[in-house]
């Protein structure tokens, strides 16, 4: 079965990513660099703006012709090189834009989003090289991934806050991964269901961050932590078949020789005696309604 990891560096996102900044594409992705760079100029220009006009916190980013605004930036000779770059249709070029050339996407929105995407990349990679080495449940991963994501909010600020303040749009394909609608096992509706779930805390960290420039980028992780535990955490039935296949397993090795220290031969079937318990609670409203 593939590792966390290696179903992260296999979506939609990290496929066009390792597409673009590859090697071979060198010189074309130096231009896009370029264009993000021009973005961030212009919007802290425009942060310094509403600052000086007394804003306490980041208010919403929307600019008119932000393109014309970030081609003027980079001093091209006019702004065609920048929207040729991010429109739909681009016959012969070096790098196709992550929006594809089906999608209806308008050229500015789908810079915006690569632009959101390369940014929050570094951050991201930061956890998958941490997260795997470390052995993390899918739980944890979404903790440490969403940690970066609140961490790159706060230092891409005004970046975060351009309309739609939301996450980056590689987030809701990492947070399927993380809650397991790729694995052919796993119970798909629901598993869809808790990463659209994954996808709506991610943009409300986002949001959180930009509009309360005072609080720690923690403190927005911390307001949707309990829910996200609660989301990726396995399902009674999940855990029910591991107890099945482990007991089944060592039922096994003792009818065929194999032993266990009696202190822990002891604590086990405590265990399974309280357990039993509990599932006798399970299964009493069931056979009382068979008995009526």
């Amino acid at each position: 079965m593939p590792s966390i990891r290696q179903e992260l560096e296999a979506t939609p996102s990290a496929r066009w990513y390792q597409h673009a900044s590859g090697a071979r594409r060198a010189g074309a992705w130096a231009d896009r660099e370029r264009d993000y760079a021009a973005l961030r100029a212009v919007l802290a220009e425009h942060t310094s703006t509403t600052a000086a006009a007394g804003w306490d916190q980041q208010p919403p980013v929307q600019l008119a012709g932000l393109l014309s605004l970030v081609a003027k930036r980079a001093h091209y000779a006019g702004a065609e090189p920048v929207y040729r770059r991010y429109r739909g249709k681009q016959v012969g070029a070096p790098i196709l834009r992550w929006a594809g050339s089906e999608s209806p996407m308008r050229p500015s929105a789908a810079f915006l989003a690569e632009a959101r995407i390369a940014a929050f990349w570094p951050y991201r990679e930061g956890v998958l090289k941490v997260a795997d080495a470390c052995d993390m449940t899918r739980a944890e991963w979404a903790t440490a991934y969403l940690q970066a994501l609140a961490a790159w909010a706060a230092e891409d600020r005004a970046l975060a806050a351009y309309v739609p303040a939301e996450a980056p749009l590689c987030v809701p394909e990492d947070m399927a991964v993380l809650a397991n609608v790729h694995t052919p096992w796993a119970a798909r509706p629901a598993a869809a269901v808790h990463a659209e779930r994954l996808s709506v805390l991610a943009d409300d960290i986002v949001r959180t961050v930009v509009s309360n420039a005072g609080a720690a980028p923690h403190d927005a992780l911390d307001t949707v932590l309990d829910e996200v535990r609660s989301l990726l955490s396995p399902s009674p039935e999940a855990l029910a078949e591991q107890i099945l296949r482990a007991a089944a397993d060592l039922s096994e090795r003792m009818i065929h020789g194999s032993s266990m220290a009696p202190e822990q031969a002891s604590r086990l079937q405590g265990s399974l005696a309280g357990l039993a318990a509990l599932l006798a609670n399970q299964v009493r409203p069931q056979r009382e309604a068979a008995a009526g």
